[in-house]
């Protein structure tokens, strides 16, 4: 009974200090969202989202048109876009990407793309070896805010020199609520990645 009980103590002040750190994790990531470190790097990142049609979902949207923002400020001559084929589709986010950036003005040996992603570290993964091939070694990573905390913890894991910088005017930070929907799942996936790098 002695033991029981020893056991269920035990058992309650994990769960106690697991609760502990989601919790911190939440407001680490919170407070992450109010930092920009873009400067000058030699390419940006911009991490994929859902494709319309053809066309760049609204979050996509913002996500590109920030990086252009980027690239004509001269912060980076090189674009790198990361988004592979959803199920059911037969064209890439980050060729959806590409050719919006195109459209733009942006010069297409100035882009480079990975198909292959269809998680971060995935994806990440893939931009390491572009950076290589490439002979590049800085990135400003282009994201929602939500989720640069883990994506510079990756870069870092891969050695990647990278500077965050949240895209400002996206759909899920113009609603606090659905922001801090995707913070609480940020988190969740935050601990995966720590425990299984996915």
């Amino acid at each position: 009974m002695i033991l029981k009980n020893k056991f269920f103590r035990i058992l309650l002040g994990l769960i106690i200090l697991a609760l502990i750190y989601y919790v911190w994790l939440i407001v680490k990531i919170y407070n992450q969202i109010n930092i920009d470190e873009a400067q000058k790097a030699e390419a940006v990142v911009v991490l994929g989202a859902s494709q319309w049609n053809n066309q760049p979902s609204p979050v996509l949207k913002t996500r590109l048109d920030y990086a252009l923002s980027l690239y004509n400020q001269g912060l980076s001559s090189k674009i790198i876009l990361t988004g592979g084929v959803g199920k059911g589709e037969i064209i890439s986010e980050s060729q959806v990407g590409k050719d919006y950036l195109i459209e733009k003005g942006v010069d297409s040996q100035n882009i480079f793309i990975e198909e292959k992603g269809h998680t971060s570290w995935q994806s990440l993964n893939q931009v390491a070896q572009i950076l290589k091939e490439q002979n590049l070694n800085s990135i400003i990573l282009v994201s929602d805010g939500f989720h640069m905390m883990r994506l510079n913890k990756m870069a870092k894991d891969l050695g990647i020199q990278a500077y965050g910088s949240r895209v400002i005017e996206s759909p899920i930070s113009k609603s606090k609520i659905t922001e801090f929907k995707y913070i609480v799942r940020e988190a969740w996936v935050y601990i995966l990645y720590l425990l299984f790098e996915i």
